[in-house]
């Protein structure tokens, strides 16, 4: 498959406007998905991409916001991971204190992408649904005050939504408005057209850049192309640049990639703690059902209407303030356990 100049660009991520031309010759097994969301453009309506962030899920996104007459408007993508209510409520829906506009009137009559919308708190949901309902938003001036704004939404995540809404995480008139018209783009593996061009692409411009003249054998090629690649083409991409670098001779062997498969992707190294570390599938997710099973158990009221508070609390009652088991059964770390207790004002 030849590359051209724009090719280059849109894969190596630097600020180029994807299509869906584009995505059907460069991808070719995602060509199923994308006629799919090339329909969804047609409409205004909210769209999920269930994806992990990378460079398909990227250019998925821009080629919605140019599918149809929003290409002449603004386009900007966000990820509120990590963030408090607070901060997600001032770069989404702006600061009346600064009078600083959010990102969602800044997008107005173009696209917004919400990365990982799976990480906005309740609060910022059930504003997030009203604008989806109303299309108004409050003025950045004065909060009586209510402004018209078309902005086309797009979320991505890697999580199950319908576990989070089970979990009463995700709202779910939420979900259902986003899952209406919802995507998925597969994992690598299960896009083996994508593996052969991909490679081919990466392989000669890693080759290229570092001045090596490397070439593949036969069986090392195949090898690269079963590998079970469980993301998308970032993680291709990295391991064809570790491999030109590295590689030791002119001819790439077979040896010399298992190599790298078992050091980069097999044998993780030890040098973290496992405080950190979640449970295996299995146990997580019971731990999950019992943190959720004692929430419909308990006979208190809710102390609050956030039902994550709540979720919180309960769970550390039920562990009897024990933070490392509430976190196992909350499925977070204890770090970000802490950072909870200490927004929700739980450890007074």
């Amino acid at each position: 498959m030849k590359f051209s100049t724009s090719d280059e660009v849109l894969l190596h991520g630097d600020p180029a406007v994807a299509t869906f031309d584009m995505l059907d010759k460069l991808f070719v097994d995602l060509r199923p998905e994308v006629q799919k969301v090339r329909t969804y453009a047609l409409s205004s309506s909210p769209i999920l991409i269930e994806a992990s962030a990378g460079p398909e899920l990227e250019m998925m996104g821009q080629a919605i916001h140019n599918g149809r007459d929003r290409k002449s408007g603004p386009y900007a993508v966000v990820s509120l991971s990590g963030l408090t209510n607070e901060d997600q409520q001032r770069i989404l829906f702006g600061d009346l204190s600064t009078g600083r506009q959010g990102l969602i009137y800044s997008c107005n009559h173009g696209t917004l992408m919400i990365q990982g919308i799976d990480k906005l708190t309740l609060p910022m949901q059930s504003q997030l649904a009203r604008l989806i309902r109303t299309k108004r938003i409050m003025s950045r001036m004065d909060y009586l005050q209510y402004k018209y704004v078309d902005v086309r939404l797009i979320g991505s995540t890697s999580k199950n939504l319908t576990d989070l809404r089970n979990h009463f995480l995700f709202r779910s008139d939420l979900l259902f408005v986003f899952r209406a018209l919802r995507v998925r783009i597969p994992k690598l593996k299960e896009r083996p057209n994508d593996v052969r061009n991909m490679l081919d692409f990466y392989f000669n411009d890693y080759n290229r850049m570092y001045h090596r003249e490397h070439t593949l054998t036969g069986e090392a090629r195949n090898a690269i192309l079963n590998y079970p690649w469980e993301t998308n083409v970032m993680q291709l991409s990295a391991f064809c640049e570790r491999m030109v670098l590295t590689a030791p001779d002119a001819i790439i062997t077979t040896s010399y990639v298992r190599s790298l498969f078992k050091e980069l992707y097999e044998s993780d190294s030890a040098i973290y703690g496992n405080e950190e570390t979640l449970e295996g599938p299995a146990e997580a997710t019971a731990m999950h059902n019992d943190a959720y099973n004692f929430m419909q158990d308990a006979t208190p009221e809710p102390h609050s209407n956030d039902v994550y508070r709540d979720l919180i609390e309960k769970t550390l009652m039920q562990y009897h303030g024990n933070r490392k088991e509430t976190a196992r059964a909350l499925g977070i770390s204890t770090t970000t356990l802490w950072r909870k207790i200490k927004y929700y004002h739980l450890d007074e």
